[in-house]
């Protein structure tokens, strides 16, 4: 009974340490698009690149995105679309899948005014 459990326990291990790893970066990823919705439903309402950049940075709350992570592309003129790109990066809990999770969220609204 004990051989075959050490023999099993490393691959449980293994599992349970790549289930975290995976699940941190998932809730990162989803908290950084949800930052990214927020900074481009400003920019589209107020065409104001600072406002919108504070509202990215609050939309997040569980992360600490800086203001220089949220970029905008496109003019936001009445009909247009605005996109916000917000970067972030962190390090790994584990370095299972790598030293650093680096991670992108995209939000596109269309301007109002």
């Amino acid at each position: 009974m004990a051989v075959e459990f050490a023999l099993i326990a490393p691959v449980l291990l293994l599992i349970v340490v790549a289930i975290l790893e995976f699940s941190n970066f998932y809730n990162l990823q989803i908290s950084v698009t949800q930052a990214a919705r927020e900074a481009a439903r400003e920019m589209s309402v107020t065409n104001d690149a600072g406002l919108a950049a504070a509202a990215g940075v609050s939309g997040a709350p569980g992360v600490a995105i800086a203001p220089g992570n949220v970029s905008f592309s496109g003019a936001c003129t009445a009909g247009s679309t605005v996109t916000a790109t917000v970067t972030f990066s962190m390090p790994a809990l584990t370095g299972f899948y790598g030293p650093t999770v680096n991670v992108t969220g995209q939000g596109a609204m269309r301007c109002e005014r």
